[in-house]
């Protein structure tokens, strides 16, 4: 099987990864998302552009089933030779996030805003594409490097380490529900907690 692979920038954003995988609904349009990751010693720095207007936003506490909204997901296994566990981080165009970790979809430990550090989250909807004039929103946080030494033992962000993880986009209960991948889901119906079809993501 053939895995997507991005390399991951080191102080710097690398090219964009997008969500290339919409599947298992015929929505007349999906929308287009593009994903920055970069690193340095004491976090990775991702951010979601979505070109999505009017974005459905209700959920506005943590854990809160926030992928019914309008909701980018990014999934990441840092020690995926030695820990089957990954964490999700799922979230609306408002920043509300939901967190989890464990080793799959039935396996999920939720983990509340007063255990985990600051992640620094920003969004803002309704920009303007100054090239093509697109209406897009964004989605912005930041992950400690310590937080997730402590989750996962052992993890030390090096250059040349190999993680696996998987970007989504989703909506479940939007106008036009969607279920859009960066590396392809081989399930029937969706599923977005199968580990086996995360990418790489390689730490230049």
């Amino acid at each position: 099987m053939t895995y997507q692979k991005a390399l991951v920038g080191f102080g710097s954003i690398t090219d964009a990864i997008s969500i290339q995988h919409y599947q298992w609904t015929q929505a007349p349009q999906f929308p287009e998302v593009n994903i920055f990751l970069s690193y340095t010693k004491e976090e990775f720095q991702l951010s979601f552009h979505v070109y999505e207007e009017n974005p459905l936003i209700r959920y506005t506490r943590q854990n809160e089933p926030v992928y019914r909204d309008s909701c980018v997901e990014f999934f990441i296994q840092p020690t995926p030779d030695r820990d089957a566990r990954y964490l999700n981080l799922e979230m609306n165009a408002a920043g509300t996030l939901l967190v989890g970790l464990g080793k799959d979809r039935l396996d999920r430990l939720y983990i509340e805003p007063e255990d985990h550090p600051p992640l620094h989250i920003r969004t803002e909807i309704n920009r303007i594409d100054e090239t093509n004039g697109k209406v897009f929103w964004s989605a912005e946080l930041s992950i400690p490097m310590d937080w997730l030494s402590t989750l996962f033992p052992g993890f030390s962000p090096v250059s040349g380490s190999k993680l696996r993880g998987n970007f989504y986009k989703c909506g479940d209960e939007t106008a036009f529900p969607h279920y859009g991948s960066w590396s392809k889901v081989n399930s029937s119906e969706p599923d977005f907690h199968r580990s086996e079809d995360f990418g790489w993501l390689i730490l230049s």
